[in-house]
């Protein structure tokens, strides 16, 4: 009987299905290999159907063969074969994609990834024989830290050394950490096109918290490694957030796969260094801080976060709303929300007194001719259904770029952070609503800005906390889907983009050469006004102007004007300059090409 049962089992149509699926896999692999760009069927055109099948039926037979040699030992080889085959056509696939439209590709893959992924969670195959050990776990999260660090902070470094950051920001900041290590205050002239304190724009007093850092490496690449560095470091307080909700060894270890193959997380870093890469750790920070009731570091991680920006007071209003109303720990909720209540009021008096007071703009939609901040809190209080028109749609009407950011906020955590047990944990996904949805500032709905850092750290919060109210297969079901999603999106943009500058720097590392050494020749006491992408490059100085946007004064004698024809020729700027009374005395030349002008 038992023989018997043994055949039939063995004449299961599963083996044959997972096997000509691995087989087709393969099979596309291969061809893929040989032909290249996956998108373009031309370079498909010279295999035939009958090619296709002969190699089809190889890989089939092959896995057979397999099977029967590897049968005594109790091993299953298509259980492997198959994610593995279907993860290297992934991985090929989505290298060669573009930003543009490999979000959409990937999340079509990963829809494939879930329905795998289901049924092997079904089977009971998703399970491992032998528990993660915290060794191995703190090894994963390490690895991941140090990975995002590498490749985002080399990122950030070709960026620079290849001449491809511009003024707005990363300029501003390097004059202003230029003037902050000078005379510890943090002034610009080529932020507003006058002389002016950053603090007059945005009140973020974490760069003193920096300044050792830059004291001992003053140069602009240590403000790209130190967000890096930052955002790397995220992964701690994650994972002991995991801990403390008693999540295993290896579910900690895949969050923090998952938190640092997050696309807005690296996306985040796309134009280079800003102040809100604290956010993200710091916020995750407060919330474990919380968690374990250490009130003392609680005080402290608030306090950090309130000094990152003016409107980092909302994101603990709004985690002091979410202690009131869903944990019930009144006193505790009463005093994070007086304290960013009583900070933001002060931040904004400061900006409307001193400063340039505080971007309204951003929030133009509810705001009705010379109204304030406060008009627009009642303009969504009196109009809730204007207000609910306002999260799907931009300022043109279209209902696209909102929903792809939707998209990329909800796949690659496999919804997770709206899976809650309880209604009122949603109050934790209103950071989001009034950050990302309710603006028609495009750049906060796109996660290649900064926009998103503060909006991550409530996102992997509730996940954890959903997570850990889950079944077990549940939760290991919905963290795998997304650490396939975060891989792919990690392979997307992180790793793609680091290529491109790899290869973008080794190609014009000679021309970028010339420039350098031209530029050197600038005396650091001298004023200058250049093309945006030589800015941060110029930065050290007390004046300093970008071509774009100065308007030279009356009587004004700069020393120098530079401009960059790598991209386009600056040919409006030079006229300006020349009828200034300014004359080139140097060019650089690169091929035969004209590369930079020096007029004085």
């Amino acid at each position: 009987m038992r023989e018997k049962l043994k055949r039939l089992e063995s004449l299961s149509i599963e083996p044959l299905v997972m096997r000509l699926l691995s087989a087709w896999c393969l099979s596309a692999v291969l061809f893929l290999i040989l032909s290249g760009d996956f998108r373009d069927l031309e370079n498909f055109s010279g295999f035939g159907l009958i090619s296709f099948v002969a190699v089809f039926a190889a890989f089939t037979v092959a896995q057979y063969v397999a099977a029967i040699l590897m049968k005594k030992k109790g091993r299953v080889p298509e259980r492997v074969l198959l994610p593995v085959s279907f993860g290297l056509y992934s991985f090929l696939t989505v290298s060669g994609c573009t930003d543009d439209m490999g979000y959409y590709y990937v999340f079509a893959l990963t829809a494939f990834w879930a329905i795998l992924l289901f049924y092997y969670n079904k089977r009971g195959w998703l399970r491992f024989k032998k528990a993660m050990t915290k060794k191995k776990m703190v090894t994963v999260i390490a690895v991941s830290g140090g990975v995002f660090f590498l490749l985002v902070g080399l990122t950030g470094a070709l960026r620079y050394a290849a001449y491809r950051t511009p003024n707005y920001d990363f300029g501003i900041f390097c004059q202003m950490f230029y003037n902050l290590k000078r005379h510890l205050t943090p002034v610009t002239t080529c932020e507003r096109d006058r002389l002016l304190s950053h603090f007059a724009v945005h009140l973020s007093l974490i760069y003193y918290l920096m300044l050792p850092v830059y004291f001992v490496f003053s140069s602009p690449v240590t403000l790209q490694l130190t967000q890096a560095a930052l955002l790397g470091s995220a992964v701690i307080p994650l994972s002991l957030l995991c801990r403390h909700y008693k999540l295993s060894y290896l579910r900690t270890a895949v969050f923090a796969v998952v938190l640092v193959a997050f696309p807005a997380v690296a996306g985040g870093t796309n134009y280079d260094f800003h102040e809100n890469c604290f956010l993200l750790p710091l916020l995750l920070w407060v919330f474990w801080a919380y968690e374990k009731e250490k009130h003392v570091l609680t005080a402290v991680f608030t306090l950090l976060t309130l000094f990152v920006k003016e409107d980092a007071a909302i994101y603990i209003a709004f985690f002091a709303i979410y202690v009131l109303l869903d944990r019930k720990k009144y006193l505790r909720g009463v005093l994070l929300l007086a304290g960013a209540g009583i900070y933001f009021l002060v931040a904004v008096k400061i900006l409307s007194s001193y400063g340039e007071g505080v971007m309204t703009t951003r929030y133009e939609n509810f705001i009705v001719g010379d109204g304030t901040l406060l008009d627009a809190v009642k303009n969504v209080l009196v109009d809730p259904g204007y207000a609910f028109t306002q999260i799907f749609v931009d300022g043109d009407g279209s209902y696209q770029p909102k929903m792809l950011f939707l998209l990329q906020i909800a796949v690659p955590l496999a919804f997770l952070p709206f899976g809650v047990k309880r209604p009122s944990r949603l109050l934790l996904l209103l950071p989001m609503l009034l950050m990302n949805l309710l603006t028609l500032y495009v750049y906060q709905y796109q996660i290649g800005f900064q926009y998103t850092f503060g909006v991550i750290a409530f996102l992997f919060y509730l996940s954890v906390i959903n997570v850990s109210d889950m079944q077990p297969a549940t939760g290991r079901l919905l963290l795998s889907i997304a650490c396939v999603c975060g891989v792919m999106c990690f392979i997307l943009s992180p790793v793609s983009r680091c290529s491109y500058y790899l290869k973008l720097w080794a190609k014009e590392n000679e021309r970028n050469e010339l420039i350098s050494e031209a530029l050197d020749e600038i005396p650091e006491d001298k004023s200058v006004v250049c093309s945006t992408f030589l800015l941060p490059h110029l930065a050290n100085r007390e004046v300093l102007y970008e071509t774009y946007y100065h308007q030279p004064a009356d009587g004004e004698k700069l020393d120098y004007v530079i401009l960059d024809y790598r991209m386009s020729a600056p040919t409006e700027d030079k006229e300006k300059y020349e009828a200034l009374g300014y004359q080139v005395t140097k060019t650089v030349e690169y091929e035969g090409n004209l590369v930079l002008e020096i007029l004085q």
